[in-house]
């Protein structure tokens, strides 16, 4: 997540910033309709070449790294016991991630880094077109969006709203972490060097 200019675009002190495009997440008035997107025929759905959603299944035990269209994603997973879905736009990040999934015997990682194909995503179960993840590990920041509308979608969709969420973020507010709370997450970890932190949040996460 790249480092944001010092501006109107945070609120509350320098020291615990909360960003415009957070508290806009946060506020949006539900009702209202959104951006419309055209609906996707199943051809398109299914085009190996251009696959939509963006997801990618990762088999940390195997290093492979596939995309592909939505039938043989849901085809993935059912290979996996249970197959973590991961929105995070850091590389390397997202490898610590799945590295530590893979430690904890979890190999199937469904990794999303751009906000739209995650909201894509996340529709796509809500329709009933793919299977919802076994757990969600999220961050709040995706470059200039913010992970705070997904969160609001997974706490207002039946389909998701059981699916366990870490959010794992840079943000050290406590505003982000208590609405964090009330949206229904079940873990809050702010990134740090300790990969011990991460993988015991990720136990806590996958506990039945």
């Amino acid at each position: 997540m790249g480092k944001r200019e010092k501006s109107d675009s945070t609120s509350m002190s320098d020291n615990n910033p909360f960003h415009i495009e957070d508290i806009a997440a946060l506020t949006k008035d539900t009702n209202e309709a959104g951006i419309s997107k055209p609906e996707l025929t199943e051809r398109e759905r299914n085009d190996e070449f251009l696959p939509k959603p963006l997801v990618k299944i990762v088999n940390y035990k195997t290093g492979d790294v596939t995309q592909g269209s939505l039938q043989q994603l849901n085809e993935q997973m059912r290979n996996f016991r249970k197959v973590i879905l991961l929105i995070e736009d850091q590389r390397a990040f997202s490898d610590t991630c799945t590295k530590a999934l893979h430690e904890l015997g979890y190999d199937g990682v469904q990794l999303i880094t751009q906000m739209l194909e995650a909201e894509q995503h996340l529709d796509d179960i809500v329709s009933n077109l793919t299977e919802p993840p076994a757990a969600i590990v999220l961050d709040l920041g995706l470059g200039m969006d913010s992970g705070f509308s997904l969160l609001r979608k997974c706490h207002g969709e039946p389909r998701l709203r059981e699916v366990p969420i870490l959010v794992w973020t840079k943000h050290t507010d406590e505003l982000s972490k208590m609405f964090s709370d009330y949206l229904g997450v079940k873990d809050f970890l702010v990134k740090s060097g300790d990969p011990q932190e991460l993988r015991d949040a990720l136990k806590r996460l996958m506990v039945a």
